[in-house]
């Protein structure tokens, strides 16, 4: 190799590695504004009538209490910082990562309650650490590049619509930890769409603000972020926290990850035990997700 293009490689290689750098501390900046918000949004939403669940006079009511506003400017610093690392980090890549929102609402739940971690806490923390490096480090998921054609485009929408309208039916007329568990799972599938749009639209500012406006992806972002946090908000109401949070918390990025790999044409590595790897690690986080959302410094205890 001639130094020209040796030279042209490390500076290639130095590029993309500050790059991943910043995508990673993005993601986990999100993470931390994301579980923050989701213990304070729970501490509010679970006190208002059963009858508010998935109207418009729910946001309306929870809008009158400072816990409940302070969350929602929480999520929209993780949004943002969310939307910073999808403009040039994969789907596979940064949604993983938002698992660890969980863990960053540990110190929160600790300081409303007056109350230190166990070591139950301590361990799931671990655990989902330990899954997520796996995960990562066995897939090296990339740089992104949402590329689908408006009729792929399309089908996803119409797909995730009427998957999420099915678990609101569902969730209507049972017990409240199946309203609890179907409103956290229709959330976290709305939430994983909304982060593919907010990829595709984070490539078209790329373009200019004037040529973003004149695609759909702005419009859909919005309805999606909309019905997302309608969702949240009436699966928090539902019941426990430790039923809603985790289940979000999981269906979200698996859901975006899915998107990126079948409609994105992202990549993981699936070379030899690669696969059962990314498998054990996801498992892991999964695991430790719920064990974690039984703390009573998240969201055990109830009014």
């Amino acid at each position: 190799m001639s130094l020209v293009a040796r030279s042209s490689f490390g500076v290639f290689h130095h590029h993309v590695g500050r790059g991943l750098v910043s995508i990673v501390l993005l993601s986990l900046a999100s993470a931390a504004s994301y579980g923050m918000a989701a213990v304070l949004q729970h501490q509010a939403a679970i006190r208002e009538p059963p009858e508010l669940s998935l109207r418009a006079g729910l946001l309306v009511s929870l809008a009158r209490r400072p816990r409940w506003l302070v969350g929602n400017a929480l999520d929209g610093a993780g949004y943002l910082f969310q939307f910073l690392a999808l403009r040039r980090g994969s789907l596979a890549l940064v949604e993983p990562l938002l698992v660890l929102s969980l863990v960053f609402a540990l110190p929160m739940g600790a300081w409303l309650e007056h109350r230190r971690a166990s070591a139950a806490d301590v361990g799931s923390t671990i655990v989902i650490a330990a899954g997520l490096a796996l995960f990562l480090g066995v897939a090296r998921p990339g740089i992104g590049s949402p590329h689908a054609s408006n009729v792929a485009w399309a089908i996803l929408s119409a797909a995730i619509a009427a998957s999420c309208a099915a678990m609101v039916v569902g969730s209507r007329g049972g017990s409240q930890r199946r309203a609890a568990v179907l409103l956290a799972l229709a959330s976290g599938t709305t939430f994983g769409y909304v982060a593919a749009v907010t990829e595709r639209t984070g490539h078209l500012l790329d373009a200019g603000v004037v040529h973003t406006l004149t695609t759909w992806t702005p419009y859909a972002l919005l309805v999606g972020g909309i019905g997302a946090l309608l969702l949240t908000q009436s699966a928090f109401h539902a019941g426990a926290l430790r039923l809603s949070l985790p289940t979000l918390t999981v269906a979200q990025p698996l859901v975006a990850v899915a998107i990126g790999l079948g409609f994105f044409g992202e990549h993981v590595d699936s070379r030899g035990l690669a696969p059962i790897a990314e498998l054990i690690g996801l498992a892991l986080v999964t695991v430790g997700v719920f064990v974690l959302a039984r703390s009573p410094l998240i969201g055990a205890r109830e009014p």
